[in-house]
């Protein structure tokens, strides 16, 4: 029972953490809405990224595109010289593009440009499966024209089964270590590689669905990474000591990054290179697996931190 009490109690508190305390600065892998582009004018390539919160456009050569902002104002000018943003338009200050000021600055010589705009945020008041569309004006080549889109609103998926399997998951490992307490060590050790796995599995998945990775994705793939290594050397350990110190090294890292995870479960659209349910359950093998592996590594007989 104490065993079992235990699990209960560390898997209760990292599900209650407040995700924002730990992680108050990582990158968005879940949203509830969907956010799509379904029209640009010719000669120009267009497309949502980073979260669906921005606009990546790229202009044919010979063709000039102008971007209006949010009061009609003249935003961005794609053309032979160049992409180049208007410092006077309200929207260019709004969306970060440049600071305030006079005239036209030159963004890139090149002739494509990515940059967060309000109006791919998504309207309030949407229910679950409604649609609405979006749209940028812009002027091609002298023509008016505009980018054009839908919002869609994703419901939320059901959190109860992650939460049963998770439970009957805990159970089974509380029992099957109370038939073998000897064997611990062992246990916590192969639990602790199957969570560095889903660890893995799903940060790789999260950097790798995000157009403009951050630094911070490519750390928690780096430290998933780490933990996989950490976690083989554990199972080819003889002393129990170092065993258990290992195991329980790699149980909280990877439920930590199970845990910086969690918006998967409350959210319907998941960014990410894996289908939504897949990321999801690497999630849960980091969090439950790595959880699993501490309070094994932490009650297994002859436990010690090496010498």
């Amino acid at each position: 029972m104490r065993f079992a009490a235990l699990s209960i109690v560390l898997l209760v508190c990292l599900a209650t953490a407040e995700p924002a305390a730990a992680h108050s600065r990582t990158p968005t892998i879940a949203l509830d809405y969907r956010v799509v582009l379904s029209s640009a004018p010719p000669g120009v390539h267009a497309d949502v990224v980073d979260g669906d919160r921005a606009l990546q456009v790229r202009v044919d050569p010979a063709r000039r595109l102008l971007v209006r902002g949010l009061l009609g104002e003249p935003l961005l000018r794609f053309g032979p010289d160049g992409v180049w943003v208007n410092r006077s338009s309200p929207s260019a200050t709004s969306d970060r593009i440049s600071r305030a000021g006079s005239g036209w600055a030159l963004l890139t010589h090149g002739r494509t440009a990515m940059w967060h705009d309000h109006r791919l945020a998504p309207p309030a008041g949407l229910r679950d499966g409604q649609s609405t569309t979006w749209s940028v004006p812009v002027v091609m080549d002298g023509h008016a024209a505009r980018f054009t889109g839908t919002f869609t609103r994703v419901a939320r998926p059901p959190l109860w089964p992650w939460l049963v399997t998770g439970l009957l998951v805990a159970a089974a490992v509380a029992a099957f270590a109370r038939m073998r307490p000897r064997r611990r060590a062992e246990e916590a050790a192969a639990v602790a590689a199957v969570a560095a796995v889903g660890a893995l599995a799903a940060s790789t998945a999260f950097a790798t669905g995000d157009a403009i990775a951050r630094p911070a994705e490519w750390l928690d793939v780096g430290a998933a990474a780490l933990l996989a290594l950490l976690a083989g050397a554990a199972l080819l350990l003889r002393r129990r000591g170092l065993r258990t110190w290992a195991a329980t090294v790699v149980g909280v890292v990877a439920a930590a990054i199970g845990l910086g995870s969690l918006s998967v479960f409350r959210h319907g659209v998941v960014i990410s290179s894996l289908p939504a349910s897949i990321a999801r359950l690497a999630t849960a093998v980091a969090l439950v697996g790595g959880a699993a592996a501490v309070v094994l590594a932490v009650t297994a007989p002859g436990k010690g931190a090496p010498r």
